[in-house]
């Protein structure tokens, strides 16, 4: 063999080994990669679980990057609340009611005119008939027919015009009957849905006399408040009870035929605790809150929502005790850390 094939066949051989080793150093580094990538996603978990329930504890340095922030809850005194039920009526029969009204009195002021005229033209026939009858007997009595007729006409159409207002009387109640007569400016806001007409049912044998002003609340707890108008005729055939008529202004989120829950404080005074809206997360269809039950110690529990307020919930007795210090800002990080843990555990 030929000392330049020699040379080939040397720098071949240097030129695999390299390769080889370069592979071997490439997959021993993705490997090391793989378990770093491992170890960062297998962070330490901050759950234990103690009595069967999950616990979270969180250095206060941890807390200080989540801005997590804790504040014991309020004590408050408040009555029980009775609940009925709402629904916010659609105008659009209100308004054709209001409309047949008004084409009703255009034709009482129409008919008022024509007997203003025709009365001027009998009495002015009238009288020269008797001056030396410049005017024929049957100029007047033609001129006296004509002004009877008005006035029969005139009493119809007004009888007409009562009855339209009736119909929304049997409807709406005399209170929305009054702003119809009226051309008020709360019926002008209800048709261009400045505000809204509801209609609360309450329990039969619960409310002796409606309250002069409630809250209603939507599904996502937000509180409306509302004023009697006046009783309500009308019936709804899904729900039984007395029926009011309550006006609620417009705002977003509020529609046309939503059922709405009612709150009216009667009974007791009660005693107990608000929890914030700040601290509750939802879970499950559940509201739930994160209670520090000792230094960097938190444990998720339960908040029973019948109750809302303004910016959340009201419940009374000791459910949370006075001095209770909920997580009234990072509560959705502290759960989102707890079901982490739990994926974790399981995979």
């Amino acid at each position: 063999m030929s000392q330049r094939i020699k040379w080939l066949v040397a720098a071949l051989l240097a030129v695999t080994a390299v390769s080889i080793v370069a592979v071997v150093f490439m997959a021993a580094h993705r490997s090391d990669s793989d378990e770093d990538e491992e170890e960062t996603v297998k962070t330490p978990s901050h759950v234990v679980v103690e009595n069967g329930r999950p616990v979270l504890r969180l250095s206060a340095e941890t807390q200080a990057r989540e801005g997590i922030r804790v504040q014991p809850v309020q004590q408050q005194t408040r009555r029980a609340e009775l609940r009925g039920m709402a629904v916010l009526l659609p105008a659009g029969e209100l308004a054709g009611l209001r409309n047949s009204y008004v084409a009703a009195q255009a034709k009482v002021a129409r008919d008022q005119l024509q007997i203003k005229v025709g009365r001027s033209q009998y009495q002015r026939t009238k009288t020269l008939y008797q001056q030396n009858q410049n005017m024929s007997l049957k100029a007047m009595e033609d001129a006296q027919a004509a002004y009877r007729t008005g006035q029969a006409q005139a009493e119809a159409d007004e009888q007409e015009a009562e009855l339209q207002l009736d119909t929304v009387r049997q409807r709406w109640g005399s209170e929305v009957a009054g702003w119809v007569a009226d051309n008020s400016r709360s019926l002008a806001e209800v048709l261009q849905q400045h505000s809204y007409l509801a209609q609360v049912i309450f329990p039969p044998g619960e409310v002796a006399q409606p309250p002069a002003a409630l809250s209603l609340s939507s599904s996502r707890n937000h509180l409306v408040p509302a004023r009697l108008v006046g009783s309500l005729p009308q019936v709804n055939p899904q729900i039984q009870g007395f029926s009011f008529l309550y006006r609620v202004a417009s705002r977003p989120g509020l529609a046309v035929n939503m059922n709405l829950v009612v709150f009216v404080p009667v009974g007791p005074l009660l005693q107990g605790s608000v929890v914030p809206e700040t601290a509750v997360v939802w879970w499950q269809g559940k509201a739930w809150a994160y209670q520090e039950t000792s230094d960097n110690t938190f444990t998720r529990r339960e908040v029973p929502t019948q109750n809302p307020l303004p910016g959340g919930y009201f419940v009374p007795g000791n459910a949370f005790a006075p001095k209770t210090k909920l997580v009234t800002a990072g509560a959705q990080a502290l759960l989102s850390e707890e079901f982490r843990s739990q994926i974790q555990q399981e995979d």
